[in-house]
């Protein structure tokens, strides 16, 4: 109701603005051209381009983390921005987190909401989050549906793709398909000034509408390729989740790693310094945080199978994708 009032009470300042001003020229024996008096109204032009915003997004500091009793799985998460205003944010296992980056007390975050939703009219704001980006000072991010033009539905930003460009999907499969009216995920590091502002990607993750839109890829018939050379290897699959498996001890003694097996407490340590365990999404590399890939390794027959990305994030090679109808993982020139 507010919202109303300020709306007719500005187009009643704005027609009583026109009026004097019109009265005014009229006494000046002045003549303002029609075409002119349609320029100064823009009003219902700016309440149109307020509708193109398909997300919202709320940036603030990480005060508090507790579980959210509502949905399995998910997190309440206080925020608060630079302003001292709050939010909370929920987020799902269905929320893409970029990069799997660790979420903690203290951490500078982005969460993206679908602003077109309903949304709970309460104090502090509750955001459903779609997408979470833990704050980095060396690169941006925008979240958002793109055009045929590859515009941002908001109109603020413009990708230039160039063949430099990584673009794959959200469990790390190289997509090569249209990025036209996709939900997109794009991390950018320069600017030009121009409107709307033009950028090369770093990086574009597609996130998918649903199952549907997820590459149809047979990974149990690929090969895997490691280092240039391809492995014996018990067959990949799609989990229900439609993220890609791969062996484990056969991926990892390729790369040269002793892979041992403690059947007490259902995990797999490689080397000195890595350690899994089945049906836990919690990845130990040293002495750094756990590392979570929104995925747990999971046994297969007498076999333990990790998501693909495992070996980008936890071994750290360059590149582990479905390519050209093989699995690739190699320290080779990452793949565009």
């Amino acid at each position: 109701m507010e919202f109303k009032k300020f709306i007719a009470g500005f187009l009643s300042a704005t027609i009583i603005t026109c009026s004097s001003g019109t009265a005014l020229a009229v006494y000046r024996d002045e003549v303002i051209p029609p075409e002119e008096m349609v320029e100064i109204m823009p009003i219902k032009a700016g309440l149109e381009e307020q509708v193109q915003i398909r997300y919202g997004s709320f940036t603030g500091t990480v005060k508090e983390i507790k579980n959210y009793e509502m949905i399995e799985g998910a997190k309440f998460i206080s925020l608060e921005n630079e302003e001292g205003e709050p939010a909370n944010v929920i987020i799902s296992e269905d929320t893409y987190v970029l990069d799997n980056s660790e979420i903690e007390v203290g951490s500078t975050i982005t969460a993206y909401y679908d602003a077109t939703k309903p949304m709970i009219m309460i104090y502090p704001p509750q955001y459903s989050a779609e997408v979470v980006v833990v704050e980095r000072e060396d690169k941006n991010v925008k979240f958002d549906i793109f055009d045929e033009d590859l515009v941002s539905m908001d109109g603020s930003l413009k990708l230039n793709v160039s063949d430099e460009t990584e673009i794959y999907m959200q469990d790390g499969t190289v997509y090569e398909g249209e990025l036209a009216n996709k939900k997109l995920v794009v991390v950018y590091d320069v600017v030009m000034e121009s409107y709307p502002a033009r950028t090369t990607p770093e990086r574009i993750i597609v996130l998918a509408e649903k199952a549907e839109d997820m590459p149809l890829f047979d990974v149990s018939k690929m090969e895997i390729v490691v280092n240039d050379k391809v492995i014996e290897a018990p067959a990949a699959y799609t989990n229900d989740q439609g993220t890609v498996m791969v062996p484990l001890r056969a991926i990892a003694e390729a790369l040269g790693y002793e892979v041992t097996w403690h059947n007490d407490t259902r995990s797999v340590t490689l080397g000195d310094d890595i350690t899994l365990t089945i049906g836990k999404d919690s990845y130990i590399r040293g002495s750094e945080a756990p590392i979570s890939l929104g995925t747990a390794p999971e046994l297969k027959g007498d076999k333990t199978f990790v998501p693909m990305s495992f070996f980008r994030e936890v071994i750290q090679m360059n590149n582990a994708y479905v390519h050209e109808a093989q699995i690739v993982i190699d320290n080779e020139e990452k793949m565009l």
